[in-house]
């Protein structure tokens, strides 16, 4: 009996053995045992490993669903509002985008210009003013600020032809006069003041063809040659008489 008892004691040590685990895959002898036997501990780990991973995943799956990205940047579909002048450059043919740009252009010039006009009109009267009061040199340097601002002013380049002629600067007179003239033709009194200049020059053929435009336009002009001493060389021509004349 004793002798059964080491026995069973012998066996129960060998299987409480740390190294009874891998009694399928060594021998006795310590060698590899052959065949399909020793592929079972590896799938078993790899299982393991497998099962570890799943249980990881659905741990962590609830969190991965919350993670949020970021929105993408979203570009307005609202179209961008053009003004009218530049959509008509964008509809228009290449060839016609240059005139349009030009005419925007000048309509912007013509916005900004009205301020201007009213400033002309201050200086004008201004001008006037210093002219009635004999102050020739500061109404010629106001009659030229409002020609700057208003290059067609025909009042400005006629009055500040007058400045020229009673300083005797006949030929920037001359040069005002016709400006005006160059402006509008048929403005009587730029006429009648060449008409005095030319008489003041000696030049009565020239003066006498002014007058006579003068008269033309206006005949309100008569009353202002008839004791008018800048045209006194013409008084005795019979031409200037009867330009004079009453019809």
């Amino acid at each position: 009996m004793s002798y059964i008892n080491d026995a069973l004691q012998k066996a129960q040590k060998d299987k409480q053995s740390p190294y009874a685990a891998y009694e399928p895959i060594l021998s006795a002898s310590g060698k590899k045992i052959a065949g399909p036997r020793r592929w079972l501990p590896i799938t078993g780990i790899l299982i393991f490993v497998l099962w570890t991973a799943g249980i990881i995943a659905l741990l962590y799956w609830p969190e991965g669903k919350n993670i949020k990205t970021a929105a993408p940047l979203k570009i307005s579909s609202a179209p961008i509002a053009v003004p009218a002048a530049l959509q008509a450059v964008k509809e228009t043919p290449t060839e016609n985008k240059k005139q349009n740009v030009l005419k925007t252009k000048t309509a912007a010039g013509e916005i900004k210009s009205k301020p201007e006009r009213d400033d002309s009109k201050t200086l004008y009267a201004q001008a006037v003013k210093k002219h009635q009061e004999g102050n020739l040199e500061e109404a010629k340097n106001l009659y030229k600020k409002v020609i700057k601002i208003d290059p067609r002013n025909v009042e400005a380049l006629n009055n500040l032809g007058v400045v020229y002629m009673k300083k005797k600067v006949y030929k920037w007179a001359i040069i005002r006069l016709n400006d005006a003239l160059n402006v509008r033709y048929n403005y009587p009194d730029a006429h009648y003041n060449l008409a005095c200049i030319y008489a003041q020059r000696n030049d009565t053929n020239r003066s006498l063809s002014y007058l006579k435009n003068a008269i033309g336009f206006n005949p309100q002009v008569k009353k202002w040659a008839e004791n008018d001493g800048d045209l006194k060389v013409l008084a005795d021509l019979p031409e200037f008489k009867k330009l004079l004349e009453k019809k």
